[in-house]
């Protein structure tokens, strides 16, 4: 992953449409993060970002699921929580 080089930008919507192609390429080649704003208090809206950080923070998603998901099974599996069978879920919620 490429360092970034810079605090984050941020431009109005139209400034980020405006200058689209040069966010980009700063992400892409500087690492750069651009916020995009919008309305009269220029909340940050979306953001222009190098894939790679994209791609490194799903991976930590994925991660923390999988965590998760062991943490849930090892629950089931000591007995420190139950299972419901789907056909049990459904008639108890009447469907």
């Amino acid at each position: 992953m490429s360092a970034r080089t810079s605090d984050p930008h941020e431009l109005s919507v139209t400034e980020a449409r405006d200058h689209f192609s040069e966010r980009v390429n700063r992400a892409i080649y500087g690492g750069e993060v651009t916020f995009v704003t919008r309305g009269r208090n220029h909340q940050r809206a979306a953001a222009i970002v190098p894939a790679n950080l994209v791609e490194h923070y799903e991976e930590l998603l994925d991660e923390r699921d999988a965590r998760i998901a062991a943490e849930r099974l090892a629950d089931i599996e000591t007995g420190r929580s139950q299972t419901i069978s789907l056909e049990d879920l459904e008639r108890k919620l009447n469907l």
